[in-house]
């Protein structure tokens, strides 16, 4: 840490669709087994389909009463979609002879309308037919081949017929066609249920697709929940061949890695956005001086190992202030209010070499300061914090003036992040 690491330093602690298209949780009575198997958190009961099924028919008549619509206008497509849906999914036990039939003459009547051909296919799943089912979906998306609630429908069916790989395979054209459309969380969901492999899912659902972003996403969905080991991996893969993107898709992946102090994970992160040009040094910063942005001159990322700020009472900030010591920026604090604080509003993980000793130095100047120690550096193990902890030797106090402050330290064999 050779540094001037700034010219001040101060260091803190650490669709409107009805619900019998066919989507995992929208299944009729045959289908509830499976369901139950394949997706436990979305599993539910039937009479839950059978209110679903009843706010479709709202105010439309019972059975009698739609038989009697069919009868007087035969040519009415919905007419026969409804009777269909009461058939095959309220009447108990279901008439899927004569449910199947209305939803095949709603599809005639109208074959270019894919809601009807969705009830068609989940009907034909519920009742047992799976070729009727992959007839009814396959056309589905020819009608809607842009459309990516289609491929959310078609790749729940594979699951629940226990066909993952073509599931996959649609769930990975859904993403592709609507990355931003809200079904990202709940496809990585399903899909890490379907083959319980996380690789796996990156590989087949989102390498090398059109958008990137979303093995970024990934990541952060694995990290979330619970399997860093996964999310490290995949990250690893997601970055390999990548072009440069936002830092702030990174960001909350890299800020997790350091609040669970997985650290090395962290510092690899952090060098591979630097890899990718990401994150960039300071144009002049002193290769010597282990201290990211030492001199502020540039805004501080708030992030990863550059400095973290916290808001405190009583105090502002000032990353670009003028009146630096050497080059064009300093960090300034202004204490609002005469009284004595203890404030540490900025810190900056450090990797080091256990064993080796460093020295941290800083130029601070001080103006109307009234405390007993004035500004000093504090360097400390975020780990082990009470095996180390240092304290700058200089402060100052009262007046203007401008002086070196520094510390020496040597890290334990252990030691691999300072913080500071």
């Amino acid at each position: 840490m050779t540094p001037s690491f700034g010219q001040q330093s101060f260091l803190m602690p650490p669709s409107t669709e009805t619900p019998f298209e066919c989507s995992l949780g929208s299944r009729a009575r045959a289908a509830l087994f499976l369901l139950i198997v394949i997706v436990p958190g979305l599993s539910f009961v039937a009479t839950t389909i059978s209110i679903a099924a009843a706010s479709v028919l709202e105010g439309k008549g019972g059975l009698s009463e739609l038989q009697k619509a069919v009868a007087l206008d035969p040519a009415d497509p919905e007419v026969h979609r409804r009777l269909g849906i009461l058939e095959c999914y309220l009447l108990n036990p279901p008439n899927y002879a004569d449910g199947l039939k209305q939803f095949r003459q709603a599809t005639d009547l109208a074959p270019l309308s894919s809601l009807y051909w969705s009830n068609l296919g989940s009907a034909c799943e519920s009742s047992g037919d799976r070729a009727c089912a992959d007839t009814a979906f396959e056309r589905l998306l020819s009608l809607n081949p842009m459309m990516p609630r289609s491929y959310w429908v078609v790749g729940n069916h594979y699951l629940r017929t226990d066909r993952s790989q073509e599931a996959l395979a649609q769930f990975r054209r859904l993403l592709e066609l609507g990355p931003d459309s809200g079904y990202a969380e709940r496809t990585f969901e399903l899909c890490l249920q379907a083959v319980n492999d996380p690789d796996t899912v990156f590989r087949q659902v989102l390498a090398g697709g059109k958008n990137p972003d979303l093995g970024l996403d990934y990541v952060d969905y694995l990290g979330r929940h619970g399997q860093s080991d996964a999310a490290y991996r995949v990250w690893t893969l997601a970055v390999a061949n990548a072009q440069s993107f936002p830092l702030a898709l990174a960001k909350p992946y890299l800020e997790r890695l350091l609040s669970l102090q997985r650290y090395q994970e962290a510092l690899a992160v952090w060098e591979d956005l630097e890899r990718l040009g990401i994150v960039k040094k300071p144009a002049n910063e002193d290769l010597g001086n282990l201290v990211f942005n030492g001199g502020f001159e540039q805004d501080p990322l708030n992030a990863g190992f550059d400095w973290h700020s916290a808001k405190a009472s009583f105090l502002s900030f000032d990353f670009a202030d003028p009146g630096a010591h050497q080059g064009n920026r300093c960090l300034r604090l202004n204490f609002t209010v005469k009284r004595n604080e203890t404030y540490q509003p900025v810190l900056q993980l450090v990797p080091v070499v256990s064993g080796q000793a460093y020295q941290l130095a800083a130029y601070v100047r001080s103006e109307d300061i009234t405390s007993d120690s004035g500004p000093r550096l504090h360097v400390f193990d975020p780990i082990h914090s009470e095996d180390l902890s240092s304290r700058s030797r200089h402060a100052l106090r009262g007046g203007v003036g401008l002086a070196a402050s520094q510390s020496d330290l040597s890290p334990g064999n252990q030691r691999k992040l300072l913080a500071g």
